[in-house]
């Protein structure tokens, strides 16, 4: 077994050919008085800025807001804080905020995180 060269490891960085942004989506949508973000792929550490970031605007505003979970194909402990972090800010400043169930995949991490029932669902096709 020969050892790896710096040709080796760049091959290995590059083998996966996509780039982290490539990976998550964050679309917008206005349905009547709501905002709807919509977001797909990953909700992880290196992502969930954008949205955080985002959702304090739109709280600010006062604007009727609905997080759109339902394309996510990851979500890890960073995208529970913020949905529950919204839902407080929410309670706090009277703000009218939901988020959708989320893939059957974001449905299993609520579940193991015990927050699946205390979560203010809204349906995007409702709006």
């Amino acid at each position: 077994m020969r050892p790896l060269t710096r040709e080796d490891s760049d091959r290995m960085s590059d083998s996966q050919g996509f780039q982290a942004g490539e990976l998550f989506e964050m679309v917008e949508r206005h349905d009547g008085a709501a905002t709807v973000v919509a977001l797909s792929g990953e909700l992880d550490f290196g992502t969930v800025g954008q949205v955080q970031a985002r959702l304090a605007e739109l709280r600010d505003e006062g604007a009727p807001t609905l997080l759109d979970l339902d394309d996510l194909t990851f979500m890890d402990s960073t995208g529970i804080r913020l949905v529950l972090t919204a839902c407080e800010d929410a309670q706090r400043e009277n703000w009218s905020f939901r988020v959708t169930r989320g893939s059957e995949r974001v449905q299993r991490v609520f579940e193991a995180a015990q927050v699946i029932d205390r979560l203010p669902y809204g349906d995007p096709t409702a709006e």
